[in-house]
């Protein structure tokens, strides 16, 4: 790099824009094991110094991994441990390198959305998996676009174990229940937070309703109710709830089809998520940024079509209608050049994702996140 794009510092007044001319000055080289000489610069405003590697997206890693091979790994099923042998690293350099990359795929997601078709309608579902144990059940939300399907945004929810249980599982639920808050009608409060970005992006508008398709989960329908898109209602904008029966067969007839598909497409690619595994999540936030990069490889890198020909590489998010020039243009951005949160526009659900802030249940503690990752 010759010459930095922006100044770094979220407080600069060079931050979102570069002055004419030759804001900054080279103050020399360093030294790295893992990338050569690095050049330095400083800005003439803030003063701050900072290297060309500052806008990498391996800032401060010290040890090379392939973020493209790293994705398409993730999304075959690869557990994390297996991703270490793999890449001849730690776990631990295994869930930083996809942090980063979930960060990125979140950056790239938040700017392409907005240009997708409105003109879908959404369903929206709650893939079901546990955390920690089978004792922590968990809901994460996803929306999705019907026609097309591609994945609008998602979210988790904690519950508590229901059904049946033995009696010595009773006594070991209560065990691990104590000194434990579970938060109220979570399944309520995830499906509002889904809502509110729909109404942001894919409001209704004249001629044009916004119409959401779910399975028949009272909490659902509750939570529509008390959201604005039902409340203000008026006669150029309305808003309509189709419930469907979940134990209708899942065919593609289906009206909640490609919340079904979805449902299968991760229970079979994602390594923590399937059936009777000794893979799972252990932690909430580590498994919701391994989602991030899933749903990002599903919408901008998955064929929309298996069955299209062999050099067929129309996606789901061209499907949708999100030019092929843009995504790719984002797609060679999101293994390269590293998102700075101070300069995105995202959705607060998103936001809790980046910045690790979803609990896991009996842990103090839901994951640790760089200095660097919050500029």
């Amino acid at each position: 790099m010759t010459s930095p794009p922006f100044c770094p510092n979220p407080n600069c007044s060079l931050h979102t824009r570069s002055a004419a001319g030759r804001w900054w000055q080279c103050i020399g080289y360093h030294t790295t094991r893992c990338f050569g000489e690095v050049r330095r610069f400083r800005c003439r405003s803030c003063r701050r110094s900072f290297s060309s590697q500052t806008f990498s997206t391996d800032y401060y890693a010290k040890k090379r991994i392939d973020y493209r091979e790293l994705e398409d790994l993730l999304a075959s099923s690869m557990s994390v441990r297996s991703l270490a042998r793999k890449f001849g690293c730690s776990c631990g350099s295994v869930l930083n390198r996809i942090d980063r990359l979930s960060r990125q795929a979140i950056a790239a997601h938040s700017q392409l959305r907005p240009l997708a078709s409105r003109h879908e309608d959404v369903c929206i579902d709650g893939f079901v998996s546990f955390d920690r144990s089978q004792y922590f059940p968990n809901n994460i939300t996803i929306s999705i676009s019907t026609d097309s399907r591609f994945v609008l945004s998602f979210t988790h929810a904690t519950l508590r174990r229901s059904g049946s249980m033995r009696p010595e599982q009773k006594k070991r639920r209560d065990q691990l229940y104590r000194g434990i808050h579970f938060e109220r009608r979570p399944l309520e409060r995830s499906f509002s937070e889904l809502l509110d970005e729909l109404e942001r992006d894919r409001g209704p508008r004249l001629h044009k309703p916004l119409v959401i398709i779910t399975d028949e989960k009272i909490e659902y329908w509750l939570a529509l109710r008390r959201h604005r898109l039902y409340r203000d209602q008026t006669e150029e904008s309305r808003t309509a709830l189709r419930r469907v029966n979940s134990h209708l067969p899942r065919t593609i007839h289906n009206p909640l089809f490609p919340s079904n598909y979805l449902d299968r497409e991760i229970r079979k690619d994602q390594a923590a998520h399937h059936r009777e595994s000794t893979c799972f999540t252990r932690n909430v936030a580590n498994g919701l940024s391994r989602m991030s990069c899933y749903l990002g490889w599903h919408n901008y890198a998955k064929r929309f079509l298996v069955k299209a020909p062999i050099a067929s590489c129309w996606t789901h998010a061209e499907e949708a209608g999100i030019p092929s020039a843009a995504q790719s243009q984002s797609r060679r951005r999101l293994f390269r050049d590293r998102a700075f949160l101070s300069m995105l526009e995202i959705d607060a659900t998103q936001e809790r994702i980046w910045k690790k802030l979803f609990p896991t249940p009996g842990l103090r503690q839901s994951g640790r996140i760089p200095a660097f990752a919050l500029d």
